[in-house]
C-alpha cells in the first residue's frame, strides 16, 4: 500500500471509534444489500471504481457475527471483479463492528483471484450502515496486488 492510503484509512477508523461512544449496540445480523465508492491506490495512475455487496450476518453469540457476502467491483478501466468472501465481525456492545473477510472470485477476463479484507461497519439505525474498508486482491497466478479502498452504504432488512 503506498502512503496515502494509509493516512485515508488511520483517519476513518479514528471517526469510526469516536462514532462509537456509549451508544446502544448494532444490529448488523440479517441480510443486506450495499453499495460503495472505491479507490485503488495501488497502481500508478491511482484508479477510482464503484461497486456493490450483499450478503447474510449471522449473529452467532452477543456481538458476534458470521457470515458470507458476494462483491461485485468495477474498477475505471479495468475488468470487473466478482468475489465471493467469509465474513467474521464483532460489534463490542456498541453501534461499531470491525470486521474481516477472506475469499475468492474471478475477473472479466477469466484471472482467478483471492481476496482478504479487512473494515469497519457503523450501524446509523433504521437498517442502515456506514462501512469502510480495504479489499486485496492477488491473481491466484501469481503478479501484483491490488489494494482497494472501499466506503459505501449498506442496509440491513
Amino acid at each position: 500500500m503506498t502512503h496515502t492510503l494509509k493516512p485515508a484509512l488511520l483517519a476513518t477508523a479514528v471517526g469510526f471509534a469516536t462514532m462509537a461512544g456509549p451508544a446502544a449496540a448494532g444490529d448488523f445480523d440479517g441480510f443486506y444489500l450495499g453499495a460503495y465508492g472505491s479507490g485503488n491506490f495501488s497502481t500508478t495512475p491511482n484508479t477510482y471504481g464503484f461497486g456493490g455487496q450483499a450478503g447474510y450476518l449471522f449473529e452467532f453469540s452477543p456481538g458476534a457475527y458470521a457470515g458470507i457476502e458476494a462483491d461485485v467491483y468495477r474498477p475505471s478501466g479495468g475488468p470487473t471483479v466478482y468475489t465471493g468472501a467469509a465474513r467474521l465481525g464483532y460489534d463490542f456492545g456498541s453501534p461499531f463492528m470491525p470486521y474481516a473477510s477472506v475469499g475468492a472470485g474471478i475477473d472479466g477476463t477469466g484471472t482467478t483471484v483471492w481476496t482478504v479484507g479487512a473494515g469497519a461497519q457503523y450501524d446509523l439505525g433504521g437498517g442502515a450502515s456506514l462501512r469502510t474498508g480495504v479489499d486485496r486482491y492477488q491473481p491466484t497466478g501469481g503478479g501484483a496486488a491490488n489494494y482497494v479502498g472501499k466506503v459505501g452504504l449498506t442496509y440491513s432488512f
